[in-house]
């Protein structure tokens, strides 16, 4: 079943702030808040997602580029744990495949190869995750929420649209499934409405920003790609980079060829302000070339995206955040459920998941208490979408 998607809505197609009051607003439609929507509509809740861009899924993205794809945010799937497990199980053969492809490991100028673990890439790109966890689910896109403020209904939320069009929703309660800092900016002007701690909790959260660089090479390069025997390396910290891949391999356009490269927290706190992010992809290009292609010819394409909040440095200990003040509001997120982040660990897409389904068990706790169905992540929700807007 489809997503109900609103992408430019105009006055007609928006709730009555006075008259239509939703249950359930979910801010962010990442793999936390998508887990979290389809979970709560299956029990019955009118929910709707607000999501600030055009795609879904947040950090898993996929660029799109002439006659192929690349992904610039999650490299791939893996089973991390339970959720993850039952996430990779129900995708399989329905746009995800397993990954042949071997990971090598760059140290002081040698290659290794790592130890291979299970992997499942998309051909159409990653993004097919957010869209299968999508379905059924009524989604607003490309609708920022710039301020949130209590209420006599519960919340009022203040959007703004990519074109600059403005309007308010209100609801019962909230989910924000968004990185905790911008959490932490949205509901700063209610510290004293809200409980003392939940603030800190959220400032103590930390985030490793990353600065990705896509080049799309022409079928001329081919040849450049199809002789390493890796399709993707991990770099140390030292040498600016952290990720490269032939995203190519995926089960794509073999005469496109696509580099992607993915660089490391300390190069991109250097970058993150520019103004013009093409010579700071220009230079990981650099770096791609120095360690692992000497001589590599420029690309005719060359798209760079900035990575603010990437992979969780500081996590918050418990699967979610909530409070009934001063009405009920979840904080949920791949930044939760950990005690901490140790070197090479990643378990970003378990987190999301299992932090969406906690943060539907706390929303409903405060709300009516209602029987949730178990989750099956290979049959998204097929519960009725509100079509009044």
């Amino acid at each position: 079943m489809p997503e109900t998607s609103i992408s430019n809505p105009n006055q007609s197609q928006w709730p009555n702030a006075q008259e239509d009051v939703i249950e359930i607003a979910i801010v962010g439609a990442g793999l936390a808040g998508l887990a979290c929507a389809q979970r709560l509509q299956r029990a019955g809740y009118r929910v709707i997602l607000l999501e600030k861009s055009r795609g879904l899924g947040g950090r898993v993205a996929t660029r799109r580029l002439p006659d192929t794809c690349a992904d610039h945010g999650l490299r791939w799937l893996e089973a991390q744990g339970p959720q993850s497990q039952r996430l990779v199980e129900a995708l399989l053969g329905r746009g995800l495949e397993p990954w042949t492809g071997q990971v090598y490991q760059w140290l002081d100028g040698n290659l290794t190869p790592t130890a291979a673990s299970p992997r499942y890439v998309a051909a159409d790109g990653m993004t097919v995750i957010a869209k299968h966890l999508g379905a059924g689910l009524e989604i607003w896109r490309g609708q920022r929420v710039t301020a949130v403020s209590s209420s006599a209904h519960g919340w009022s939320l203040t959007l703004e649209s990519l074109e600059g069009e403005g309007r308010s929703l209100s609801a019962q309660a909230i989910v924000m499934a968004i990185p905790a800092p911008q959490a932490l900016t949205l509901l700063q002007p209610l510290a004293a409405a809200l409980e003392s701690e939940l603030l800190d909790k959220l400032a103590a959260v930390q985030f490793n920003p990353c600065i990705t660089a896509i080049a799309r090479f022409s079928a001329a390069e081919r040849d450049w790609f199809d002789a390493p025997p890796w399709s993707a390396v991990n770099f140390p910290e030292n040498t600016g980079l952290h990720w490269v891949s032939i995203d190519s391999t995926k089960g794509r356009n073999l005469d496109c060829p696509v580099l992607v490269m993915q660089s490391s927290p300390a190069f991109a706190e250097m970058h993150l302000e520019a103004a013009d992010l093409a010579p700071i992809g220009n230079e990981l290009l650099q770096k791609t070339a120095m360690h692992l292609l000497p001589g590599l010819p420029s690309p005719p394409i060359l798209q760079v995206h900035r990575w603010r909040y990437a992979t969780v440095r500081s996590p918050y200990s418990q699967t979610c955040l909530s409070t009934n003040q001063p009405a009920p509001l979840v904080l949920a997120g791949d930044w939760c459920g950990l005690k901490e982040i140790t070197e090479n660990q990643n378990h970003s897409i378990e987190q999301a998941l299992v932090s969406g389904v906690a943060a539907a068990e706390a929303i409903n706790t405060r709300l009516s208490s209602r029987t949730l169905p178990e989750w099956d992540y290979s049959a998204p929700s097929s519960a009725p979408v509100p079509l009044r807007f």
